[in-house]
């Protein structure tokens, strides 16, 4: 009996905004360990030969960034300390908790400070303006890492980012099969055009 091994690549900011989109709130540990079932749950049920080739979760990877921890002065002359703020205690309460899901992994960037933004929703507020460094390219960096050494035989975005087209190519080159999971956000055409099934 031959296993399909099967990597889920989540990626954390895009399945965080969906998730509230959809739901109205923040996700929990409890919800992550749902998304990781319904998956496999999924392969099962479309896997016409699972009995003699069921799939076999090797790790899901979960990317995201670190919050933002350091003081910044408001164009007002406020200061703010950023690493003692809700937002920051809930989402490095949220990481940790990921940490102890079983066969999982946390690949973790970095915010950084771009400057400040009054965004016309809210003309009379100005926001701190936060940019992602290195989650994007730890996505494509293990996407090829899989594909090079085939450690898997699927794998599965959890994305709606067409960056990751250039590894998702060169994974269907050495045979993977490449899932797409957008949760329910269109998608472009050259991303649709590069996996072999959306979930």
């Amino acid at each position: 009996m031959g296993l399909n091994k099967v990597s889920i690549l989540i990626d954390g900011g895009f399945f965080k905004q969906r998730f509230r989109k959809i739901n109205k709130r923040d996700p929990s540990k409890k919800d992550v360990e749902e998304l990781i079932k319904k998956i496999l749950d999924h392969l099962k049920e479309k896997n016409p030969c699972y009995d003699l080739h069921p799939d076999v979760l090797l790790r899901t990877f979960y990317y995201d960034c670190l919050p933002f921890k350091k003081e910044l002065t408001h164009p007002d002359g406020t200061k703010i300390d950023f690493s003692k703020s809700e937002i920051h205690l809930k989402q490095i309460a949220f990481l940790q908790s990921l940490d102890r899901i079983e066969q999982f992994a946390l690949r973790l960037g970095e915010l950084s400070f771009s400057g400040w933004k009054m965004y016309a929703e809210k003309p009379k507020k100005i926001f701190p303006d936060f940019r992602q460094k290195g989650v994007d390219m730890k996505i494509g960096l293990d996407i090829a890492w899989m594909a090079g050494k085939k450690t898997v035989d699927k794998i599965v975005l959890v994305t709606g980012d067409s960056d990751f087209i250039s590894p998702m190519k060169l994974a269907r080159r050495e045979g993977i099969q490449i899932y797409l999971y957008p949760m329910a956000n269109n998608l472009k055409y050259e991303l649709i055009s590069h996996a072999d099934f959306i979930i």
